[in-house]
C-alpha cells in the first residue's frame, strides 16, 4: 500500500498560539475599556460634583447676603422709630441687633476664603455698628437707652446714611461672589477639557489597538480560514493538487498543514484509484472506461483531434475458451498479458491500446493520408500472432478476429464508432476467424434491418399480420387438386408481404417459430377441414404444413402440435406434416421419436426437399415416412439434360420401391412436367401448375371443380393469387 507522502514531511513545532494571542488582546482591550469606563465616570463626578459646588456656594452666599441685608434693613426702620419716639419693642430690637451681629459672623465664613469679601464684610460690619453707636441704639449687655437729642431728625439722617454705606457695602460682597462663581466654572469647563482630552486620548489608543488587532485578525485569522474555505470548496470540486499557503506556525497553521497533508494523501490515492479505475488489473492496459473518455475528447467540440482521422480495432480472441480449458484460468491469464505486449509491439507509440474486459480488446490507430495504417495494423497483428504463446512450458496456438472501423465526419460519437468496430469484428468470425474486416455500411444497414425485423416479429402474431398462402398439389396425368400446401406470409406495416425466406429464420433466432409453426398447423388444418365438409369434390383434400427442425427438438413444441391433431375437427388423417432431410439428420433419434408421436394420430409424414440433405438410405429406412418431396434443383437439372436426370430417376425409383409418394417440386415448364410423368411421378408443384394463392381464390378454384389445364396458361394478375 502506498503511503501518502504527506504524512511523511516532519513538520516544525508551533512557534504562536492564537489562544494566548487573543485572549491577550481580548485582555488588553478589557482592561483598556475598564480604565476608560472607571476614568470617564470618575470624571463626569468630578465634573458635576464642581458645577454642584460652585452653584451651590453662590447660592449659599446670596442667601446669606440677601438674608443679611433685609435684617439690615427691618432692623435700621426699628431704629429710625426709637430716634423719632415710637414705641418699639426693645426686646424685639435687641433681639435683631443679635441676630444681625450672627448673620455677620455666619456671612463672614462663608467669604473667609474668598479674595476681598471678609475685608467688605468686616468694613460693613464697621459701619453697622458705628452707624448704631452714633445713635445711641448699640446695645451693650441686655438693655439700652434711647439718648435725647434736640435734633432728633439730624440723628435719623445720620443713621440712615450710615446704614446706606452698611448696605452698600454689603451689597458689593455680590461682586467676589459672582467672582468666586466664574472661578468655579471656569475650573470646571478646565475639567471637561480635561476630560475631552482624556477620552479622546483614550479612544484614540483604542482605535489604533483596534487597527492593529484587526489588521492581525485579517492577517493571521480571517484570511488563514478564507484559505481553509477556498481549499476545502476545491477539495471538493475535485481539486486534490490545491495546497493552503500557512501564514505562521499556530492552530491554524497546524490545521492548514494538516489540510495539506490529508489533500497530498488524497492527491495521491485519487491518482491511484484513477490508475486502477482507468487501467486493466491483468495487463496494465487502458480498459474500456479510459477508451471511451479518450474517443469521447476526441469527438468534442474544443478537441485537436477532430481535424485528424482515427481508426478503431476491435479484437477478439478466437474460441478463448479453449484456452481457459487447456491452460486453466491461470494460463489463460497468462495469454492475455502476452497478446497486450504483442499488441503493443505492433502499434506506434501515440497509438492506444486497450483492454476492453475479457478477450476482447481495442486499439485507436492514427490514420496519415492514404487511410490504411489500421490495416497495416491488424496484419501486423496476424503475424505477430503466429508464433505460438508458451506459458509453463507449454505452447498455445493463439488466433484473433479483428473489426476495423474508420472514422469518418458523418460518424456520430465514440459509442457509434465502437459499435461499428464490434460489428466489423463478427463479420471477420462469421468469415472464417483469424482475419480482420473493414466496416461496411451496407452489411451494418443489412444487420440493423435484420435486427429490426427481428424485433417486428415478435410482435407480428400476435397483431393478426400472418398469412396464408395454399400451393396447389396436382396429380399430373388428370390435373386434380388433391392437397395443398400451406405457406405463410408476413404482411409487415411498412415492408408488405414479406416471403417465408425474409423471417423464418428469424423467428428460428427468436424462438416464436413454435407459436408461428402451431398457428399455421391449426389454422390450415381447420380451413381444409372446412372445405372437405362444404364441397363435396374436396372429401379427399389433405394440406401440408411444414414444420422447423427446432419443433422437431422441443418437447414444448412436440406438445403443442400434439394438441392440435389430437382436435377431431382438425382431421389429423387428412394432414401431412413436412420436415426438411437437413432437419432429419441434425438430431436422428429427437426426430424419430418426435414423428412416430405425430403419426400416432394418423398424419403423414413428407420428407421436403429430399436429396439434399445427403442422408443415408439406412437412416430412410428407419423414418415413419410417407412421401418424399423432390428438391426443385433436381428438376430443373433434368429439365437441362444435365447428369441429374439419373439421380432424379432413382429417387423416383426408389420410392417406388419403398411404397412412398412422390411430390415434384419446382416445375415450372412443361418438359419437366411431361418427363416426370413419364418416370412414373403423378404429383407435382410449381408455377407451371399452380402458383401459390389465398384462401379465396384457391376455394373458388376447388368450387369450380378442382381440375388444373394441363397446358400452359399466362398467370394472371399475381397480385390476386398471393
Amino acid at each position: 500500500m502506498v503511503k501518502p507522502k504527506g504524512f511523511d514531511v516532519a513538520e516544525p513545532g508551533r512557534t504562536w498560539s492564537l489562544q494566548r494571542e487573543w485572549s491577550r488582546a481580548f485582555t488588553i482591550m478589557l482592561v483598556l475599556s475598564l480604565v476608560a469606563s472607571i476614568g470617564t465616570f470618575a470624571g463626569v463626578q468630578h465634573l458635576v460634583g464642581q458645577f454642584s459646588g460652585t452653584t451651590q456656594q453662590f447660592d449659599r452666599e446670596a442667601t446669606a447676603i440677601s438674608s443679611l441685608d433685609t435684617a439690615l434693613v427691618a432692623h435700621e426702620g426699628a431704629a429710625h422709630q426709637l430716634l423719632a419716639g415710637v414705641p418699639v419693642n426693645k426686646a424685639v430690637f435687641l433681639h435683631q441687633q443679635q441676630d444681625i451681629s450672627r448673620r455677620f459672623d455666619e456671612v463672614l465664613q462663608l467669604f473667609s476664603k474668598m479674595n476681598g469679601g471678609s475685608t467688605l464684610l468686616s468694613q460693613a460690619r464697621a459701619a453697622w455698628q458705628t452707624a448704631m453707636t452714633n445713635a445711641g441704639l448699640w446695645v451693650h449687655g441686655q438693655t439700652f437707652s434711647v439718648p435725647s437729642s434736640p435734633d432728633q431728625s439730624l440723628a435719623q439722617a445720620k443713621l440712615g446714611e450710615n446704614s446706606d454705606t452698611t448696605r452698600r457695602l454689603v451689597d458689593d460682597l455680590q461682586k467676589p461672589s459672582l467672582s468666586s462663581l466664574h472661578t468655579g466654572l471656569a475650573n470646571a469647563a478646565g475639567l471637561e477639557w480635561i476630560l475631552y482630552i482624556a477620552l479622546a486620548a483614550f479612544f484614540g489608543v483604542a482605535l489604533t489597538a483596534k487597527v492593529y488587532f484587526r489588521r492581525r485578525m485579517s492577517t493571521y485569522l480571517v484570511r488563514p480560514v478564507a484559505h481553509m474555505h477556498q481549499g476545502v470548496v476545491k477539495l471538493k470540486a475535485g481539486d486534490y493538487g490545491h495546497r493552503i499557503e500557512v501564514a505562521r506556525r499556530d492552530e491554524l497553521g497546524e490545521l492548514a498543514e494538516a489540510f495539506n497533508s490529508m489533500a497530498g494523501a488524497l492527491h495521491d490515492s485519487h491518482q491511484i484509484l484513477t490508475y486502477r479505475a482507468t487501467h486493466d488489473s491483468l495487463t496494465g492496459l487502458p480498459n474500456r472506461a479510459f477508451l471511451i473518455e479518450r474517443l469521447t475528447a476526441s469527438f468534442s467540440s474544443g478537441s485537436d483531434r477532430r481535424t485528424y482521422q482515427e481508426s478503431l480495432l476491435f479484437i477478439d480472441v478466437d474460441d478463448f475458451k479453449d484456452v481457459n480449458d487447456s491452460l486453466g484460468h491461470d494460463g489463460g491469464d497468462a495469454v492475455l498479458i502476452q497478446l497486450g505486449a504483442r499488441l503493443n509491439e505492433c502499434v506506434r507509440p501515440h497509438d492506444l491500446v486497450a483492454r476492453l474486459g475479457g478477450d476482447e480488446f481495442a486499439i485507436v490507430v492514427f490514420e496519415g493520408d492514404g487511410g490504411s495504417t489500421a490495416v497495416e495494423v491488424a496484419q501486423r497483428i496476424l503475424g505477430a500472432l503466429r508464433p505460438p504463446f508458451v506459458v509453463s512450458g507449454v505452447m498455445q496456438d493463439v488466433a484473433v478476429s479483428i473489426g476495423v472501423a474508420h472514422r469518418y465526419p458523418k460518424t456520430a460519437d465514440a459509442a457509434e464508432l465502437l459499435r461499428q468496430a464490434d460489428f466489423a469484428m463478427y463479420l471477420a468470425k462469421g468469415g472464417g476467424k483469424r482475419r480482420y474486416q473493414v466496416f461496411d455500411t451496407q452489411m451494418y444497414d443489412n444487420s440493423v434491418h435484420h435486427a429490426a425485423l427481428k424485433t417486428d416479429l415478435v410482435g407480428a402474431l400476435a397483431a393478426g399480420q400472418l398469412r396464408l398462402r395454399y400451393q396447389p398439389v396436382v396429380d399430373m396425368g388428370t390435373g386434380e387438386v388433391v392437397g395443398v400446401e400451406a405457406l405463410v406470409r408476413w404482411q409487415h406495416p411498412t415492408l408488405g408481404l414479406l416471403p417465408p425466406g425474409d423471417f423464418i429464420p428469424l423467428a428460428e433466432e427468436t424462438g416464436i417459430i413454435d407459436d408461428i409453426g402451431c398457428w399455421v398447423l391449426d389454422t390450415a388444418s381447420r380451413e381444409v377441414a372446412r372445405w372437405r365438409h362444404e364441397m363435396e369434390q374436396c372429401a379427399n383434400l389433405w394440406v401440408s404444413v411444414n414444420l422447423s427442425a427446432l419443433q422437431l427438438r422441443n418437447s414444448d413444441s412436440r406438445a403443442a402440435v400434439q394438441g392440435i391433431l389430437s382436435d377431431p375437427d382438425v382431421e389429423a388423417h387428412r394432414v401431412v406434416l413436412e420436415v426438411t432431410e437437413t432437419a432429419l439428420t441434425a438430431n436422428v433419434e429427437g426426430a424419430i421419436a418426435s414423428l412416430n408421436a405425430w403419426k400416432h394420430y394418423g398424419v403423414r409424414i413428407a420428407i421436403d426437399d429430399f436429396g439434399t440433405g445427403f442422408s443415408s438410405l439406412s437412416t430412410l429406412v428407419g423414418l415413419p415416412v410417407d412421401i418424399l418431396k423432390i428438391d426443385h434443383s433436381f428438376v430443373s437439372g433434368h429439365a437441362s439434360g444435365s447428369a441429374f436426370a439419373p439421380v432424379l430417376e432413382g429417387i423416383v425409383e426408389l420410392a417406388n420401391k419403398l411404397s412412398l409418394d412422390v411430390i415434384a417440386e419446382g416445375i415450372e415448364q412443361p418438359e419437366q412436367r411431361d418427363r416426370l410423368r413419364d418416370m412414373g411421378c403423378q404429383l407435382g408443384q410449381g408455377y407451371f401448375l399452380a402458383r401459390p394463392t389465398g384462401a379465396r381464390a384457391l376455394e373458388a378454384l376447388l368450387a369450380a371443380g378442382g381440375l388444373l389445364p394441363l397446358i400452359v396458361v399466362p398467370w394472371p394478375n399475381r397480385s390476386a393469387w398471393l
